[in-house]
């Protein structure tokens, strides 16, 4: 009978989730199309288009977001979650996460504070992409369930562990909205929220907090929430962190603007072979890479994209873009045909550029052959950023051949 009642609940809750999903995953698609349609009517009229663009990439954005959240939810339930560790700086990463979040506050004219001054050691090995995850997570929520003008405080202290290690809590604090006991019960169940979007205007998958659990587990941390209707709540994660040589200092390891627009001017005039065979796809990176200066050459499969680096004369191309899903032969199938090459095309630098962006999807990639990796949606500046990189690595640079 328990389990026949726990099974039956969990029906429920699913069915639940279908249910608010249907109705968040619609939300932002009907942006997406009514705004496209207003754009195309309005063709000619720049600050109304802009306008319009600019509200099609918010509700890109945050269907993304949804679409996220449901494959790492799935991942976590299959146990395909895994962590990437590498030397990190605490400081930075709580200074980049206040900057992200600074649009949203002050779009609801909130205060927010960042204290970090109980960090001893901020130099530690960690997987910077899952803490900001899990820091963003309770950041959001916190932003959205406290009404405009309400305060929103963030801060790390470090308590001693076990040799070379340290403790860290990272606390989120807020005068919002606040939960009551009983909900608080089944927070971290997937696909449940206070309430449903459509009675609430919050929109969510309901998976934010089950996530954010699940990676702090996989973490080996802890979560503590106190929350109180109509008060607030805070919320306080513990993980224990190995400690790095002072000297480590990750605070530069993002290029400034300054040289983003020096990589993206090096790498003009450079010659790309584009293996992509969704022809919607291909047009945008084609688009895209001419924009930034490139030149392209497309391939529809894998097979193409093999027979054309075989012609080409050696340095003919600079890079592939190597798409890892498609027809006739897929691109693990054509990098080791490549690599198999005996003249010095064997040796070019190949890209996955692809839909498959999980950490495990990364390693692959580097494992087949590849000399790195970019995730779609194509973001702009990290593909010139990687093509770049990658360019310089290899002697080749920039300007035209």
């Amino acid at each position: 009978k328990e389990y026949s009642r726990k099974l039956e609940a969990a029906n429920k809750a699913k069915s639940t989730f279908l249910f608010n999903m249907s109705h968040d995953i619609r939300t932002p698609m009907n942006a997406i199309i009514g705004f496209t349609g207003l754009a195309k009517s309005h063709i000619g009229d720049t600050e109304k288009l802009s306008d319009y663009l600019e509200k099609i990439t918010q509700s890109s954005n945050h269907l993304l977001s949804l679409i996220n959240d449901v494959l790492d939810m799935s991942r976590i339930e299959s146990g395909k979650m895994t962590l990437d560790t590498h030397p990190e700086s605490l400081v930075d990463i709580t200074r980049t996460i206040a900057d992200l979040i600074q649009a949203d506050i002050q779009a609801k004219q909130q205060e927010f504070s960042l204290d970090i001054s109980g960090i001893n050691n901020a130099n530690v090995e960690c997987d910077r992409l899952r803490l900001n995850q899990v820091l963003l997570n309770l950041l959001s929520n916190a932003i959205k369930y406290t009404p405009a003008g309400g305060k929103i405080c963030m801060s790390v202290s470090q308590t001693k562990s076990k040799k070379d290690y340290g403790k860290y809590v990272f606390k989120v604090k807020d005068n919002g909205m606040g939960m009551s006991k009983e909900f608080l019960k089944t927070i971290f169940d997937p696909f449940t929220r206070v309430q449903s979007s459509s009675m609430t205007g919050i929109q969510g998958t309901g998976l934010g907090m089950a996530i954010t659990k699940n990676l702090i587990d996989l973490m080996g941390g802890t979560i503590d929430i106190e929350s109180e209707l109509g008060k607030g709540t805070t919320i306080s994660v513990s993980i224990t962190f190995r400690h790095m040589a002072d000297e480590t200092d990750n605070t530069q390891a993002a290029p400034n603007g300054n040289e983003d627009n020096a990589s993206a001017f090096r790498l003009e005039g450079k010659k790309i072979l584009l293996a992509e065979d969704n022809e919607l796809n291909r047009e945008i990176a084609e688009s895209i890479l001419e924009d930034c200066g490139l030149q392209v050459e497309s391939a529809y499969n894998g097979r193409i994209a093999v027979e054309k680096v075989t012609s080409a004369s050696v340095g003919y191309f600079d890079a592939v873009l190597m798409d890892l899903q498609m027809p006739e032969m897929n691109g693990f199938e054509a990098t080791e045909k490549i690599r198999a090459l005996k003249n010095g095309n064997g040796n070019i630098p190949i890209i996955a550029m692809t839909a498959n962006a999980f950490e495990e999807d990364k390693r692959n990639a580097m494992e087949a052959g590849m000399n790195g990796h970019t995730a779609k949606p194509i973001d702009v500046p990290k593909l010139m950023n990687t093509l770049s990189e990658i360019l310089k690595k290899r002697g080749i640079t920039g300007g035209q051949q």
